[in-house]
């Protein structure tokens, strides 16, 4: 629609022009008008708006005139009309499409706020998106949000993220975690303070360029900050190093393993039986996952944990398997 409505819009200027251009070059040389006087005459002819001409025509300058007037009243008549039906429509389109948008994320909780849709950003969103998790976009390049636009699945919102609305809008209040990648660090450095303080539960993760600016983001209330530079060269060195292993860990990560992928289960209702120890709850065996880490209570990460370790409450569990076998885990610790 939107294609036949741009070709159809150009064929009523391509009219509009050619008639304009007919009407000039017609003025200037039967009547030998200057092209400013010609132009004039061709548009208060062709609008049919009254004014008196601007010098007394001759007899073929009076012939032409009204060949003009009968070419032209049905084609400018048609083409000023769909003019102005075409700009109401895209009016109405982006008010009508603004409205469903807003209504959509009205709705939306435990969503991700990602701020800027540039090289990470994006990436970002895809990622999140192949996992099933709702995501809301802050972007204000207008050539940006036509590209958003394509994917229904996208929800946006148009505005400066610095601002306090703009992040209101996007649901911050009600949202899980906010990245923001913007290209600037002092632009990231003022979406987390602001974020920060109108969600202080909220998980924060913010891009940088400068490893300089790691520790600033971070006391304004960041918590990851990621150096795309440094992550990008660490890669290259794995790469080098530890090739297969890379591969095999992003194969993971990305779940391009088939329907196996890595997973973070809380041991919160464990307390209802009591602390139990990975041996006793024969995860494994019942399950069919394989535990390859812990992270204990005190926040310390326990890799390839031995059998006799003891899970509780705030432990939290990094387990492989298949998403039917992470349910039956789940049944089986609560």
């Amino acid at each position: 629609m939107e294609q036949k409505g741009g070709r159809t819009l150009a064929l009523a200027i391509t009219i509009l022009l050619s008639i304009i251009t007919i009407g000039t070059v017609g003025y200037i040389h039967i009547e030998d008008f200057t092209f400013t006087e010609a132009i004039y005459m061709t548009v208060i002819t062709i609008g049919t708006v009254g004014f008196k001409e601007v010098r007394p025509l001759s007899p073929e300058g009076m012939w032409f005139t009204i060949t003009l007037i009968i070419i032209s009243i049905g084609f400018f008549a048609y083409a000023a009309t769909f003019l102005a039906k075409y700009f109401s429509e895209q009016i109405l389109s982006r008010y009508s499409n603004k409205k469903i948008m807003e209504k959509m994320i009205a709705k939306m909780q435990n969503h991700v706020i990602v701020v800027g849709y540039g090289r990470n950003g994006s990436q970002a969103v895809e990622e999140l998106l192949a996992h099933n998790i709702p995501v809301v976009v802050i972007e204000n390049r207008p050539k940006v949000i036509e590209y958003i636009q394509q994917n229904p699945k996208i929800a946006y919102v148009d505005g400066d993220a610095t601002l306090d609305i703009t992040l209101q809008k996007a649901g911050v209040d009600k949202a899980k975690a906010l990245i923001t990648a913007l290209a600037n660090d002092a632009d990231n450095l003022f979406v987390v303070i602001t974020a920060r303080e109108m969600n202080p539960k909220l998980k924060i993760i913010s891009r940088a360029s400068a490893v300089t600016n790691d520790r600033k983001l971070k006391l304004a209330g960041a918590d990851n900050v990621i150096l795309p530079d440094k992550v990008g060269g660490q890669k290259m060195a794995k790469l080098v190093i530890q090739p297969d292993i890379l591969e095999f860990v992003e194969n993971i990560m990305l779940k391009r393993t088939g329907n196996i992928s890595l997973f973070e289960i809380s041991c919160r209702k464990i307390l209802e039986v009591g602390a139990k120890s990975l041996d006793e709850l024969q995860i494994r065996e019942k399950t069919g996952v394989n535990v390859i880490g812990v992270r204990n209570p005190i926040g310390e990460y326990i890799l390839n944990p031995e059998p006799n370790h003891i899970l509780t409450h705030d432990s939290l569990l990094f387990v492989l398997g298949t998403t039917e076998q992470v349910e039956k885990l789940k049944d089986l610790i609560s």
